[in-house]
């Protein structure tokens, strides 16, 4: 059982440092990132993503009704990637899709959908941030 778990961090060390992706769960726990939120060529909202526990939420967001979303996440040569979805139950959903580059950049494209029984809306929208280490995340349990 030893030599399973070595060669498993051997893997993932080779994949992180040799330019391939390397898929992880929860590698944006912890961080939280403070930016705006709105249509995807001027973004206009001042809004937070904080990312815990395998999940990530907004505040803009979650005054809203959404609740908080499991995220997934991956290592490239270029970033974090993180892909995640916010659901209500009457505002239909967001799925959130993008990179964290160097220096705490994000830049997250945001697909909104509402459906209806008789149509279906979307929309394109965007966050843009930098991550903030001074600030304390409200923990997710007082979220839900």
């Amino acid at each position: 059982m030893f030599r399973l778990s070595k060669l498993a961090a051997v893997t993932l060390l080779l994949e992180l440092f040799c330019g391939g992706a390397a898929y992880a769960v929860g590698l944006l726990d912890g961080r939280i990132f403070e930016g705006m939120i709105g249509p995807v060529k001027a973004p206009d909202l001042a809004d937070r993503l904080h990312f815990e526990d395998g999940h990530f939420w907004s505040d803009i967001c979650a005054r809203c009704g959404f609740h908080p979303g499991e995220y997934h996440s991956e290592m490239t040569d270029r970033g974090i990637v993180f892909r995640g979805i916010l659901e209500s139950e009457s505002r239909g959903r967001f799925e959130y899709e993008r990179l964290v580059g160097g220096y705490g950049a994000i830049e997250a494209s945001i697909r909104s959908e509402r459906k209806r029984w008789y149509w279906t809306s979307s929309r394109e929208i965007a966050f843009r941030g930098r991550t903030k280490e001074e600030f304390t995340s409200q923990p997710l349990s007082q979220i839900r």
